[in-house]
């Protein structure tokens, strides 16, 4: 049966005879003629076509059997006769003749063609052959010979018929080309619309599940979750998220191939469902990273036994009859929560829980700590403001300038970084370099401090300035193995030497951590010109091997000893050690933290000549330092003082160690 049907032509009761058995035959013939109209219109298989071809084959010659038997009582012999039988021959073979070519021609066009044909002869023959007949054996049956009957009967139809053949014909021209069109039309646009819907389906299941479990994706999880902790909030209620992931799979993917990874991670997929129930919802995120929703959760007490099912839920995974060696590690959290949270930060907060888990060593599950992310977070938070202030220039470099405090001579300065922060003003380095420790922006800041120190020291250069400029280099930025090219490239595009006057400073703990590679990149950059200097000399305890092999030219021993070498008779002697070695070694050796005259005094006594530090300056500005050095006189206490002898040194210790009891 077909799903549309139309009336292309439909019955009138014009196309009455009077004759009730024909009339009614005549209708069922019009049925069959919209049948064919139907599968022209809607494009029903060819098997269809057949059908309809073999009922009105069969129905014709049962209603030319019927109606010639009537016109045979009235027209014995007559030429109306047999013309009307030839006219039912005729029609048969044409029907036929339609039906045979269908094997030589598309089934589409035979159709047209036989609706065509089957309309204006079922037109013509019934409005003016049937109903002559018709008319005529009415005319008999009241008592009229054949000739007056046929007489009666062409007074009546006098000429009408065939108009009424005409008007019908065209209009069923009209309706039928109007009406096969738009019912085309109609039908594939409704094909059409729904393989749109299909394909609409199809999609949105493919951007809600996933495709190889079947379980819902993070877009749906995302809207199941808002769902639930609606409700939990409505009713007072609670639950755990949980994000799991297997460990070791990669290993099954390497070993096993993907497939078997696949059957994995569907037979993990179908026990969490089991273990879950209704109440509870399985998604998978990507790969083997799952989520689970534990219903009914009021706290970690409830939590725990559905943890420990689940830590157990990889145990013995088959494939084709082998276990496998897996287990899963557990990233919990909570709802609700003191502070309001989304969907998005809930998945968050269960996957850096599995982040702990992991790198506790699987096969476990670890609780999502509140007081650790708000500190996670607040440390993201300052690595970005920090980028945005190097993005907007918002750090600047102070110059802490070095002297001979016993030939009142300027020997360099000190490049230090300053961070000029829009809300908190000026930041020294103490409060944001240990930020970036480890991280990327390391990198870009120590890079950018390089940079804009060897552009101040060419502006120097053109002034007649030749000192020596020191910049602080991080461990991290040390041992990049680029970093020899980049700074010959750095030096390259100024136009003096500029390598003569650089010294990078580098911390004693940073040169220990690999003191081969540091003393192979102190090699390279001193072959360029650059010096070297060990920043905070005495905090690293390094060995007199370390200090063999580190090519470094200078020892800047570190504040702490300086600073309190005055009350503590352990730093001075440290100090003195310290002194002791650079001078075995040959180093230069230079004092930062020199905060009062008395500190410069003691380390001049002591054979140390070059210092740093508030009592001589603070860190300025580079348009600062012209100025000062024009102005600068070492005190006449230090202007050639004479070193102490050992004797003396070691009375200024005891001195120290009395004032200390």
């Amino acid at each position: 049966m077909l799903k549309n049907s139309i009336d292309i032509f439909p019955w009138n009761d014009n196309f009455n005879t009077g004759l009730f058995e024909i009339d009614e035959q005549h209708r069922h013939l019009v049925r069959l003629l919209n049948a064919l109209a139907t599968h022209v219109a809607f494009r029903s298989d060819a098997i269809q076509l057949n059908e309809i071809f073999d009922a009105l084959t069969a129905y014709t010659v049962y209603h030319f059997t019927a109606e010639e038997a009537i016109w045979a009582e009235f027209f014995v012999e007559d030429k109306e006769y047999r013309e009307h039988h030839a006219v039912h021959d005729r029609f048969v073979q044409r029907l036929n003749h339609l039906k045979d070519s269908q094997k030589s021609r598309p089934s589409d066009q035979v159709a047209h063609e036989a609706l065509d044909f089957l309309a204006r002869w079922l037109a013509s023959h019934i409005l003016e052959k049937d109903r002559f007949m018709a008319y005529t054996v009415l005319a008999m049956k009241q008592g009229l010979t054949l000739a007056a009957a046929k007489a009666q009967a062409h007074q009546q139809m006098s000429g009408t018929a065939r108009t009424l053949i005409d008007i019908i014909l065209s209009l069923y021209s009209v309706l039928s080309s109007n009406t096969l069109w738009l019912m085309r039309e109609l039908e594939e646009r409704n094909r059409v619309e729904e393989a749109f819907r299909e394909q609409r389906r199809r999609l949105e299941h493919m951007a809600r599940f996933d495709p190889l479990t079947g379980l819902p994706n993070r877009m749906l999880l995302t809207e199941y979750l808002q769902k639930i902790m609606n409700r939990v909030v409505e009713q007072h209620g609670g639950l755990a998220l949980v994000c799991l992931d297997l460990d070791g799979f990669k290993v099954v993917n390497d070993t096993y191939g993907y497939e078997t990874g696949d059957r994995v991670l569907i037979v993990l997929a179908e026990r969490m469902e089991c273990l879950l129930g209704k109440d509870g919802r399985v998604a998978r995120l990507w790969g083997d990273e799952f989520v689970l929703v534990l219903p009914e959760v009021m706290g970690m007490d409830s939590c725990v036994p559905w943890l420990s099912k689940l830590l157990m839920i990889a145990s013995g995974v088959v494939d084709d009859g082998r276990s496998l060696n897996l287990s899963v590690s557990l990233g919990v959290t909570l709802y609700p929560q003191r502070e309001e949270i989304t969907p998005s930060s809930l998945l968050r907060q269960a996957d850096q829980a599995l982040y702990q888990a992991k790198l506790a060593g699987k096969k476990r599950y670890h609780i999502f700590d509140m007081v650790q992310d708000h500190e996670v977070r607040g440390h993201l938070e300052n690595l970005e403001q920090i980028r945005q202030g190097l993005d907007h220039q918002e750090f600047m470099l102070f110059y802490q300038p070095k002297v001979n405090l016993r030939s009142g001579q300027v020997i360099g300065v000190e490049a230090l970084i300053r961070w000029n922060h829009p809300q908190r003003g000026l930041l020294l380095p103490g409060e944001f370099l240990h930020l970036i420790q480890n991280h990327s922006l390391e990198l870009d800041l120590g890079n950018w401090v390089l940079d804009t120190a060897l552009t101040q020291m060419e502006s120097w250069r053109l002034q007649g300035m030749t000192w020596v400029t020191s910049v602080n280099v991080s461990g991290k930025q040390l041992q990049q193995p680029a970093f020899v090219a980049e700074l010959t490239n750095r030096l390259a595009q100024h136009h003096h030497d500029l390598a003569s006057c650089l010294e990078l400073e580098v911390l004693e703990t940073s040169a220990l951590e690999d003191i081969a590679q540091v003393s192979g990149v102190i090699n390279e950059c001193m072959r360029l010109g650059v010096q070297f200097s060990i920043d905070d000399f005495g905090t690293g305890y390094s060995s007199l091997s370390y200090l063999k092999r580190l090519p470094a030219r200078t020892l800047k021993i570190d504040q702490g000893f300086v600073q309190g070498m005055l009350q503590d008779a352990d730093d001075l002697a440290i100090l003195v050690g310290i002194l002791g070695l650079a001078n075995a070694f040959h180093k230069n050796v230079i004092a930062e933290g020199v905060e009062t005259l008395a500190h410069g005094e003691m380390l001049l006594d002591l054979g140390c000549d070059e210092a740093q530090g508030y009592a001589i300056a603070h860190p300025m500005p580079a348009d600062e330092i012209m100025d000062w050095v024009t102005h600068w006189q070492s005190p006449p206490s230090c202007l050639h003082r004479p070193v102490c002898s050992r004797e003396e040194v070691s009375l200024r210790r005891q001195a120290v160690k009395d004032v200390q009891k």
